[in-house]
């Protein structure tokens, strides 16, 4: 009954913790809209540009969503695997 309660306490600082992260993501990040994104004539995709600018003025926003993407995959193997192979 002890490691049922501790395995509660723990998920739910895990949960804290990372609605804490997306919380000062989410309020941290300047928004920025397709208007304000700088353009290029010989370039109108603006691919380049974008990446730049993911690569480092919004760093830490792409790197929470790539945790975020790795342990839904994570979680969604686990539960594909199914109650037989345990």
């Amino acid at each position: 009954m002890l490691g049922k309660i501790i395995n509660v306490i723990v998920a739910l600082l895990v949960v804290l913790l990372f609605l804490g992260m997306m919380g000062v993501s989410v309020i941290g990040t300047g928004w920025d809209t397709v208007e304000e994104l700088p353009q290029t004539p010989e370039d109108q995709s603006n691919i380049e540009r974008i990446g730049v600018s993911v690569f480092t003025k919004y760093v830490v926003p792409f790197e929470i969503m790539a945790i975020v993407l790795l342990s839904a995959l994570i979680g969604a193997f686990y539960m594909g695997r199914g109650a037989d192979s345990k």
